[in-house]
């Protein structure tokens, strides 16, 4: 997301550096889970409570992980948040589906 075109070369991605600059705004958390639970997403009552713990630990592994790479990034960036929501993908589906709902 920084340089698309070291990772692969010739790529046309732009590059996206305000990810790692800008920082998540926790105090939006809980309107931000109303917000999805208004279009669908089953959110548990009150996790909206408990989010930002979730958050702070994703994030925290997240940006060990970075660091380990070489990366060094607050775990209070964008970019961060950005990864975590790509890991996330589709894996409450594949739960759903071995768990057999």
């Amino acid at each position: 997301m920084l340089a698309p075109g070291d990772v692969s070369n010739g790529s046309i991605m732009p590059a996206y550096p305000w990810l790692y600059e800008q920082l998540i705004n926790k105090e939006l958390t809980p309107r931000m889970i109303a917000a999805m639970r208004t279009v669908g997403v089953p959110y548990e009552d009150g996790y909206e409570e408990v989010a930002n713990v979730d958050l702070d630990k994703q994030a925290a592994r997240i940006s060990e992980n970075l660091g380990l790479e070489g990366y060094d990034i607050v775990k209070e960036a964008e970019i961060v948040a950005l990864i975590a929501y790509l890991q996330r993908l589709g894996t409450d589906i594949k739960a759903n589906k071995v768990a057999g709902k």
